[in-house]
């Protein structure tokens, strides 16, 4: 079996004369050589630092918000524990308070007038018969020393056993104000509460 293949005869590349370049061959200078050495070289380094310094910037940022999403957790215990001691804080400072008052009551149960005017007053004018209720033996001072102010027709002061000494209730056929220690209490807790908010 015998297959045809098409041949070509093979010459020979043509070499200029020797010490002759050819036309379009550009010959450059020991100097010239190492200017295109340096330009390539500082061209390859602007190069490299610019991709080297997009890629480090791009990591510290990555790393940068890592480390924000790692101080908001650590934080998220701290928040609770700081609203825990705030909360404590308040309740001891209002338990103070009360101790103060309940102390103050005990060396001077005439103190106990100034809590009811001031109840009464808290009702602004809301209503002419008034109705006192304290403790039996707030009652019994109150219905002593304590006068009914002008625009109340009348002013009853009602011995109430379920209040402690320094509570008292006053209402008018309108309105009535809790001023019960436990309430006055809870309002000093709120009120510092809303305060820190």
């Amino acid at each position: 079996m015998s297959e045809t293949f098409a041949t070509a005869r093979w010459e020979p590349p043509v070499f200029a004369a020797p010490g002759r370049c050819p036309d379009d061959v550009v010959l450059h200078t020991a100097q010239q050589l190492d200017e295109m050495e340096a330009a390539a070289y500082q061209d390859g380094f602007a190069r490299g630092q610019g991709e080297g310094y997009a890629a480090g910037l791009q990591q510290a940022r990555n790393e940068a918000a890592r480390l924000r999403e790692l101080v908001a957790h650590l934080a998220r215990p701290l928040a609770q524990i700081d609203e825990e001691v705030e909360r404590t804080l308040v309740a001891m400072t209002v338990e103070v308070a009360r101790r103060l008052v309940q102390q103050e009551l005990e060396m001077d149960p005439t103190r106990v007038l100034g809590v009811v005017r001031e109840a009464i007053g808290a009702l602004d004018g809301a209503g002419r018969e008034l109705r006192v209720m304290a403790h039996p033996d707030d009652a019994e001072l109150l219905q002593q020393h304590l006068v009914a102010p002008p625009e109340a027709s009348s002013l009853r002061v009602i011995a109430d056993r379920s209040l402690m000494r320094g509570d008292c209730r006053v209402s008018s056929e309108f309105a009535q104000v809790d001023a019960r220690l436990d309430t006055r209490q809870a309002n000093l807790a709120q009120s510092i509460m809303g305060e820190s908010e």
